[in-house]
């Protein structure tokens, strides 16, 4: 198992658990030991804010938490595509910071305009949605060009983001409350993409899945060929940057993988 499968696996157990999640909370139903009801008591963010005090637990466990299949299948699908994006740039502990960051701040949001808006009836908040665009938030922060291929067309990941925000606005009155967990996830992909970005990308170690030349400055004590090595890795980061992971050659993907290996 190669380096890149081993960090993806971090999306895949969230996937994993997710589904188990789902079986028990069914089997529980079905079963007649809970009924639904007192599942969404104890699982979901509630609307009202003095219930979310005395079930602060629910601010993780909603996104863990669905009871139709295909609600469960859509966001399953969209974590796994998202995941083989992060997981191109970023390694597991950024993953899991920002996945629990825009899960909060998707609960939070609700909880929000919850206190704002109690006139509107939204029931309470259950599904990992919000988790899961704030992830790529992350990613379009950190990397504004990065493209993707959406059927036969290779797009900005950017572009694909603005166009789900446009159909969230459009839709907005369905389903209101997960729209503003989707808006709530969104600033918290930006705001922890921004972050990093500016106060450790440029400034610490990074997490980025990178050579050398961009976790450690270069020192007069380099040879000559760690120099030329920096310098080809660095043209290969830029490039991932501007246009993407898939615009790399076989023969970069290896060369930047080995790097990668020898500075782990």
């Amino acid at each position: 198992m190669n380096s890149l499968s081993q960090k993806f696996n971090a999306a895949n157990n969230v996937i994993i658990f997710t589904l188990i999640v789902f079986g028990v909370t069914q089997g529980l139903v079905y079963g007649g030991i809970f009924s639904k009801s007192q599942l969404n008591q104890w699982l979901c963010v509630p609307q009202q804010l003095p219930l979310f005090l005395e079930r602060p637990w629910t601010l993780f466990t909603y996104a863990f938490y669905h009871i139709s299949i295909e609600h469960l299948f859509w966001n399953m699908l969209f974590l796994f595509f998202s995941g083989h994006i992060f997981f191109r740039l970023f390694k597991t502990k950024i993953f899991l910071n920002t996945y629990f960051f825009s899960l909060m701040g998707g609960g939070i949001a609700f909880l929000l305009w919850g206190h704002i808006s109690p006139e509107t009836n939204y029931n309470a908040l259950l599904g990992a949605s919000a988790a899961v665009i704030g992830l790529l938030f992350f990613v379009v922060t950190i990397f504004p060009s990065y493209k993707i291929y959406v059927f036969t067309f290779r797009i900005q990941l950017l572009y694909f983001l603005l166009a789900l925000i446009l159909f969230d606005c459009i839709d907005i009155s369905t389903n209101i409350g997960g729209k503003i967990a989707h808006f709530g996830g969104i600033l918290s992909g930006l705001l922890i993409g921004f972050i990093y970005k500016y106060f450790f990308l440029y400034k610490k170690k990074p997490h980025i899945v990178s050579p050398p030349t961009i976790t450690e400055p270069q020192t007069p004590h380099l040879s000559e060929n760690q120099k030329i090595k920096q310098h080809q890795i660095q043209k290969l980061f830029n490039k991932i940057s501007t246009s993407g992971y898939d615009s790399l050659t076989d023969e970069e993907k290896k060369y930047l993988f080995q790097a990668t290996k020898e500075n782990e």
